[in-house]
């Protein structure tokens, strides 16, 4: 045996362990001992002064253990969690200035720190020499594992002051005070990683997939490197077009996502929600904690829940597991599911164009028209105007709908278990990502498996397994009423009535609940008729919102009637194309199944939104499969036309995409920088500063 690669990755596996495990320990830090044993010096205070004993959390969602003096020499001891009504000891404590007191400490800040398992928090409870002065069980708040603070307090706020002007000693007779990094000690840090941290066995993995030739280390040589990459360029040569207009597409959304700084790094406002949630889901649970949701809770039986489902929670679980980027993810999962959604609509048009020739394949035309209108002419884009919950289960749902829709016209094409069961998945996450969005994508999956049966009844073949996919469409849908079910005991998905946004008056006003049928006409109105735009003279000169009031729906009953631009102006490169997919569904039978397809499952759908008490621009995203698919199908069509018509239409949708990428990019930059919430004062204050620069 061959002894010298053995030792090679052994040095390897070793070397990156340990350099792996350092930057690991840059910022982590275990939690306290619980209890928590120290000692506690005092100087004479003044009355009714509070000090800082242990601060934990972050401004609007922290707890606080301090020490209030009665007099001089009288203290007693506080807790104090943000927006909820202080706890006092009874009894008060007669201090000597300079001497010690043995404090005993127990409170939920100690241990209860995010991606730490451990047990159920025990009441609060602090001993002083000897004696219980407060035992308590309140409210607390789940911490970073850097948001704690010994004899200081940086989040402000009326519990305490800035500082302790005591000391706070630990029993070896450390001072302890300030962030963690002032008082664990490195070698505490590594004891506690090894015994706290899940970090470790992803380190671990890594190298023992070096060590066990998992990952070659041959192919980290230049001249593998330089094989490889020239493979990559060569299995990438017939997809050219696509791949440079997807490049340009994905690296305009980025710089728009991430707010023109290309950071990903970055916790965004309501932005890490799905975090909490796989946290929880590891734990067991559904329900997550008031950082997590605050305002936008529904709260239920003591418990709190969102609304928005766990697809997007799912796909984090390996990251919250060992502990990568929590809370920072939002922003590159965007630009993830951008790219997906790309290569899913060029999938989608390879096989339409399959479908009229066997042989065929996207002209470069097609190609860049489709990908353009997609990546920048739509409302895809203009969900990357902010990185946070709303939008992420949108954009997850659209992503998964185009991949189901794929998989299921293969699975029409060549029906095998293998495509049904890809198309079934994916409509299952999108439908637990964005409802509409999964509706589309379960409804088109069953209208696939009623043609297979029809034409399994007139060859007169086995119709058991159409039937049996349909029947698993409807399943899967009403899935979504069952994990309603477990949040709520009741089978309504979102029940308003435990929603914390929802007052008496609100519920009133739309009787309690999220459709109502009045609303269909107002629905269709807005989102494809409208024309809910204006123009000024100052950049971006195209704004939502039209000066001129839209028509009247008297017995709609609406709750949140935000502007929204029908999908016909919002997007009309995919609307032109969509159009003239009704021509080619007439004129080229090959694609009429599809399209009939596409068409009967929008219709559940679309109801659904037109009934909805709230509109909004980022729903009209919700129909972004329906319009793909039909434009796939529609450039499969123009490209099988003779030149000089196929270069007009060509021409005439260029036309549209140019209106429509500027279009998209002036809603989206305008809502970014200066309508929606939560955009940092400096982005929105240099959006202000250069609008003046561009406009003439």
């Amino acid at each position: 045996m061959n002894r010298s690669p053995l030792l090679l990755r052994l040095l390897v596996a070793a070397a990156l362990f340990l350099t792996l495990s350092a930057l690991c320990l840059r910022n982590y830090y275990p939690p306290l001992a619980y209890p928590l044993t120290v000692d506690l010096v005092l100087a004479r205070g003044t009355v009714g002064q509070s000090e800082p004993l242990v601060v934990s959390g972050r401004e609007f969602f922290g707890d606080f253990l301090v020490v209030q003096y009665l007099d001089p020499t009288h203290v007693i001891f506080a807790y104090d969690s943000w927006g909820r009504p202080g706890r006092f000891s009874p009894t008060a404590i007669t201090i000597t200035p300079g001497t010690p007191l043995r404090l005993r400490i127990e409170m939920p800040a100690l241990n209860q720190l995010r991606g730490h398992f451990s047990d159920p928090p025990g009441p609060i409870r602090v001993t002083c020499d000897g004696a219980t002065v407060l035992d308590i069980t309140d409210h607390y708040f789940i911490r970073e594992p850097t948001e704690i603070w010994l004899a200081r307090n940086p989040l402000g706020g009326a519990a305490c002051g800035p500082d302790l002007r005591g000391r706070l000693l630990a029993l070896d007779g450390r001072e302890l005070r300030g962030d963690p990094s002032q008082f664990f000690t490195y070698r505490e840090r590594l004891a506690g990683w090894l015994t706290h941290s899940r970090q470790k066995y992803a380190v671990l993995l890594v190298a023992l997939a070096v060590l066990a030739g998992w990952i070659p280390l041959r192919g980290f040589r230049p001249a593998a490197l330089r094989g490889a990459f020239a493979a990559l360029r060569g299995a990438l040569a017939p997809y050219r077009w696509f791949a440079g207009t997807a490049a340009l597409s994905t690296l305009g959304f980025t710089w728009m996502v991430t707010q023109g700084t290309l950071h990903f790094n970055v916790t965004e406002p309501l932005g890490s929600f799905y975090d909490y949630q796989a946290d929880s889901l590891l734990h067991g649970r559904l329900d997550v904690t008031e950082e997590a949701i605050g305002g936008e809770a529904f709260v239920f039986a003591g418990k709190l829940y969102g609304y928005f489902g766990p697809t997007p929670a799912l796909l984090r679980l390996p990251f919250v597991l060992f502990d990568f980027a929590f809370g920072n993810l939002t922003r590159a999962f965007f630009v993830g599911y951008f790219l997906a959604a790309l290569i899913a609509t060029y999938a989608l048009l390879r096989h339409a164009c399959r479908l009229v020739a066997p042989a065929a394949v996207p002209s470069p035309a097609a190609v860049v028209l489709l990908t353009a209108n997609l990546g920048l002419g739509s409302t895809l884009f203009f969900l990357g105007s902010r990185a946070y919950v709303y939008h992420e289960a949108i954009f997850c749902g659209v992503t998964f709908a185009l991949l189901a829709c794929l998989f299921a016209l293969r699975h029409l094409a060549t029906p095998t278990a293998r495509w049904w069961l890809a198309s079934l998945l994916c409509g299952l996450l999108s439908l637990h990502a964005r409802p509409p969005t999964g509706l589309f994508a379960l409804t088109f999956l069953g209208c696939v498996a009623a043609t297979l049966l029809g034409s399994g009844l007139r060859s007169q073949s086995s119709v058991f397994r159409p039937l049996a996919l349909g029947l698993a469409c409807v399943l899967a849908v009403f899935t979504f009423n069952g994990l309603g079910y477990l949040k709520f005991k009741t089978f309504e998905g979102a029940p308003l009535r435990y929603s914390r946004p929802y007052g008496a008056e609100r519920l009133a006003k739309i009787d309690g609940q999220s459709f109502h049928a009045a609303n269909v006409p107002y629905g269709a109105y807005t989102y494809f008729v409208r024309p809910n735009l204006r123009c000024e003279n100052q950049f971006p000169f195209v704004y939502l919102g039209s000066p001129t009031p839209g028509r009247e729906f008297p017995a709609a009953k609406l709750d949140l009637p935000d502007h929204t631009l029908a999908i016909p102006f919002a997007m009309p490169g995919l609307f032109f194309l969509t159009a003239l997919a009704g021509a080619a569904a007439f004129a080229r039978p090959s694609l009429r199944a599809p399209l009939l397809l596409t068409c009967a499952a929008v219709l559940p759908m679309s109801l659904a939104l037109f009934a909805a008490v709230a509109t909004a621009q980022r729903y009209t995203a919700d129909w972004l499969p329906f319009l793909t698919c039909a434009a796939v199908c529609a450039l499969a069509f123009i490209d099988r036309f003779a030149s000089p018509l196929r270069l007009s239409l060509y021409a005439l949708l260029s036309v549209f995409t140019t209106v429509a990428v500027l279009l998209s990019f002036a809603l989206t930059l305008h809502y970014q920088r200066e309508t929606v919430w939560g955009v940092p004062e400096e982005i929105r204050q240099s959006y202000q500063q250069l609008r003046p620069r561009l406009t003439p």
